[in-house]
């Protein structure tokens, strides 16, 4: 059995044909070739993880040059969200998220990644009505990314006053702390 860690294609749609393609520069895009990612060729059905972080950070430095990567991988990341909800699974995710809520939505992050790639696992601990623990088993190498999902698919469904703290248990996982406004408290 292949343990390789993969992206697949959708998640490199959602974010460079969906919304970076007109963005990018020639020379980023003949870049990017270089590093496995052939944004003129049909998409192949998964990218290899590596491949995709390499990607990641040549994309963040050439469009957030004046950023930390970590915050251009969260741009980046919130660019990706926006691209996934003009697909048909991203609208059907969101709109599902909208009804379960955010505590629930939260609870299936692992389900939801997973669509996205082969490896993502996730561990949730509420600690209030408005505020969980989110565990991870993000690489340090995308360091912001997932940040950055939490951030626009939480806007997306509604969420206000959203607060995310990250913390870094090792080079494999973190926990983001994730609070809310908690409607039903007013």
């Amino acid at each position: 059995m292949n343990n390789e860690r993969v992206i697949f294609s959708n998640t490199v749609e959602s974010l460079y044909r969906r919304t970076l393609d007109g963005d990018l520069p020639p020379e980023l895009r003949a870049r990017l070739k270089t590093l496995g990612l052939d944004l003129d060729a049909p998409l192949l059905a998964a990218y290899p993880h590596a491949v995709w972080v390499q990607c990641l950070d040549e994309t963040g430095r050439a469009l957030y040059p004046d950023r930390p990567l970590d915050e251009a991988r969260r741009q980046l990341a919130r660019r990706m969200i926006e691209g996934y909800a003009q697909t048909v699974m991203g609208a059907a995710v969101l709109a599902m998220a909208r009804v379960l809520g955010p505590m629930r939505s939260l609870g299936r992050m692992t389900h939801n990644f997973r669509s996205g790639n082969n490896f993502t696992e996730t561990r949730l601990t509420a600690v209030g009505p408005a505020a969980a623990d989110l565990w991870f088993n993000e690489p340090e190498a995308t360091e912001g990314f997932v940040e950055g999902v939490l951030e626009e698919g939480l806007h997306r469904i509604g969420v206000r006053g959203l607060l995310i703290t990250r913390t870094r248990q090792g080079p494999e996982s973190c926990t983001y702390r994730v609070q809310w406004d908690d409607p039903s408290a007013h």
